[in-house]
């Protein structure tokens, strides 16, 4: 049987599930749910080693690291660059 995996891209928050069982289950953030409810941050970055960060990790280093973050990416779909 395939595996089925639904996001949620949120423009500031996001969430992801698998179903497991027959029932969806909301993969956890590490850090635990944001204050919106979804899972994390809809925020990734780059730090200068290259290390990716995914969501609170990501959003906590913007200020310092604007140029590698990539924030509201939902609004950006479809724009050219």
């Amino acid at each position: 049987m395939a595996k089925i995996i639904g996001i949620d891209l949120g423009t500031s928050n996001s969430a992801a599930a698998v179903v497991m069982g027959g029932k969806p289950t909301i993969i956890p953030a590490a850090e635990g749910a944001t204050v919106g409810g979804k899972a994390f941050p809809s925020v990734v970055a780059f730090t200068k080693t290259g290390e990716l960060l995914v969501g609170e990790p990501a959003r906590r280093q913007a200020v310092t690291n604007p140029d590698s973050t990539i924030a509201a990416a939902k609004r950006k779909m479809g724009s050219d660059y």
